[in-house]
């Protein structure tokens, strides 16, 4: 098993997507309301996600240090400026979401064992780049409602109160993947993409009752990931067709409850979250409170502190073609409660967990207790656990891949970078 740990940080910045060679009209026509003079601001969002070994301080790099290097090298060049002026990178590709990704990898990589770049121009658009070139992915949320029932006739004792006919408001989102246009900066036109993903699948789900309305829910079960199956079908074929593909649907049946299908798989991924309350304090016993403190800050103070730890589950598995499930659903949430909530949740963990009373409780060695935990009473489920991530903030988070060869985020760390001094 390996680590991803992922910082969190963010700058306002303006921009304007403008082709000096094309004439005003033909900018408007090719950009829209995003060539007007003198362009829009946005609130960015930046994830720096790093990848590699936990070290001898139950770390993969201190987050402390990787904080005042992206704030060094990113975010306090990119602070209040007008983008297309700042760097320039973008004198010769626009600086639009998926290429100033691109850019901000190129400027951390010789610093950080880069995993991927996360930037959200806001929380409908954001883009991933991965170090694979000119290529990266491109994601748009939205949304629609509907209301379903979960096959009482098969077995009502699975799907609990389901087999009622109820509702959710899904939230949809669509990643596409594609090559970065060298002077547009774009892999796609956005709002061509957002009316492909609105004309094929919003509109013909929205305020639906899937099971009759929906002609394929006559005899499949509606389920969270056959729905997520029948989008991605839905879509591949028109959004192939703008010169991109794709790559994943996230469908979202509540903020706790999630699948994903991924292009060209067998198998879908799907995810629970929850959470536990916990303190902690960061120091190894045979080290000086001195040593301590310069490895781990204020986190190593004499008598801790505590997090609202949040904590996402995803397993692999294939759709059962009776049930529409990957997993039961109750017995996950089950495991899950028994084997990780219960045991942390109002605990002092240095002193509570007998594991943790010689192990540093940093997320990470967290995240890897849990994993452990969980992996065989999973499988006796039919499934895989493939993820632990664990979020001590809402800058501060860590995930750990359990199914390595298909880990594709960690088998992008090649040549792992030293972290520079500071």
């Amino acid at each position: 098993m390996k680590c991803v740990i992922n910082r969190r940080a963010q700058f306002c910045a303006s921009h304007r997507y403008w082709l000096q060679q094309l004439s005003e009209a033909e900018n408007i026509e090719k950009f829209g309301a995003r060539a007007k003079f003198p362009g829009q601001g946005h609130n960015y969002v930046l994830f720096i996600s790093l990848g590699g070994e936990l070290n001898e301080y139950g770390m993969v790099l201190n987050l402390s240090d990787v904080k005042h290097l992206i704030k060094r090298e990113v975010t306090n060049q990119l602070d209040l400026s007008y983008l297309n002026d700042v760097w320039a990178d973008f004198e010769e590709t626009l600086p639009t979401t998926e290429n100033i990704a691109r850019i901000i990898w190129q400027r951390l990589a010789s610093h950080l064992p880069l995993v991927r770049v996360q930037l959200f121009e806001h929380s409908q658009l954001w883009a991933d780049y991965m170090g694979e070139g000119m290529e990266a992915d491109l994601t748009i949320s939205t949304h629609f409602s509907a209301g379903h029932r979960l096959a009482p006739n098969i077995n009502p004792e699975k799907y609990g109160k389901c087999t009622r006919t109820h509702g959710h408001n899904y939230h949809l989102e669509i990643t596409v993947k594609g090559k970065i246009d060298p002077r547009t900066g774009m892999i796609v036109d956005v709002d061509a993409l957002k009316r492909v993903v609105e004309d094929y699948a919003v509109e013909p789900l929205d305020h639906s009752y899937l099971n009759k309305d929906i002609p394929y829910f006559a005899e499949i079960v509606p389920t969270t990931e056959n729905i997520s199956l029948y989008i991605n079908n839905l879509l591949t074929s028109p959004i192939q067709k703008l010169g991109v593909e794709l790559y994943k649907v996230r469908l979202f049946e509540s903020h706790e409850l999630w699948a994903d299908y991924t292009r060209n798989g067998t198998e879908t991924y799907f995810t629970v979250s929850t959470y536990f309350s916990a303190a902690h304090r960061l120091a190894d016993l045979s080290l000086s409170q001195e040593k301590n403190t310069e490895i781990y800050g204020k986190c190593a103070r004499p008598h801790g502190h505590g997090h609202n730890y949040y904590l996402e589950v995803t397993v692999k598995g294939q759709i059962d073609p009776t049930t529409g499930m990957i997993v039961d659903l109750g017995a996950l949430n089950q495991i899950i409660k028994d084997y990780a909530v219960e045991p942390f949740d109002h605990t002092f963990i240095n002193e509570d967990i007998p594991y943790f009373a010689k192990v540093v409780p940093t997320s990470e060695n967290i995240a890897l207790y849990i994993s452990n935990l969980l992996q065989s009473p999973i499988q006796k489920l039919g499934a895989q656990l493939y993820k632990v991530k664990l979020f001590e903030s809402p800058n501060n988070s860590c995930e750990i891949y359990c199914i390595e060869s298909e880990s594709n985020l960690i088998s992008a760390v090649v040549n792992q970078p030293v972290l520079a001094q500071l």
